[in-house]
């Protein structure tokens, strides 16, 4: 895929056929159903008020104890060659982790050229409205092969807006502008 391993990024990702039991780090995962914290794990959607798995003090995080980051995926498709790509689903089922609605969601990662890797991310609400924010959380270590730590790595990153975090890391509901 690289022919020079000097220059090529490299993801930090434990191989593991199961997920630890403990694990907080989410290296490498797909998480949802919403990433991010969801405060004393309440929403109200459509005036209704909904309760979910509380996996983070009093905080629900990345979908609970048991969200995407820890179900089986289905390889939907996959092809070799020049610019390979894979597509992965999941079924989200109604009440899962106190989400509503089923849910039907499609990840894609390909290698459109040299150096370029993309993941595409798509879910549809199947029979009702429910709250999706899918995340992939992945750690790159840009200094590439045999680089050491990842503490010195710096990343800039170009948005339009932030939405800014409280003392506990729960999203305030603001935005602000991004970069300028």
């Amino acid at each position: 895929m690289f022919s020079n391993h000097s220059i090529c990024p490299q993801v930090i990702i434990p191989i593991l056929i199961s997920p630890l039991p403990n694990d907080t780090t989410y290296f490498g995962a797909l998480v949802g159903c919403v990433a991010n914290r969801i405060a004393r794990g309440r929403f109200v959607l459509n005036g209704k008020p909904y309760r979910l798995f509380i996996n983070n003090g009093n905080n629900s995080l990345h979908g609970g104890h048991r969200g995407f980051s820890k179900v089986i995926w289905t390889v939907k498709e996959k092809v070799d060659g020049d610019y390979p790509y894979i597509t992965l689903y999941y079924h989200s089922f109604d009440g899962e982790q106190g989400f509503l609605g089923d849910l039907d969601v499609y990840v894609t990662y390909k290698i459109s050229g040299p150096y370029e890797l993309s993941g595409h991310m798509n879910a549809t609400a199947v029979y009702k409205a429910t709250p999706v924010n899918l995340a992939q959380h992945t750690y790159w270590n840009l200094g590439g092969d045999n680089s050491g730590a990842i503490l010195s790595n710096t990343v800039q990153i170009f948005a339009s807006h932030i939405t800014p975090v409280d003392e506990s890391l729960i999203p305030t509901g603001q935005w602000k502008l991004g970069w300028k």
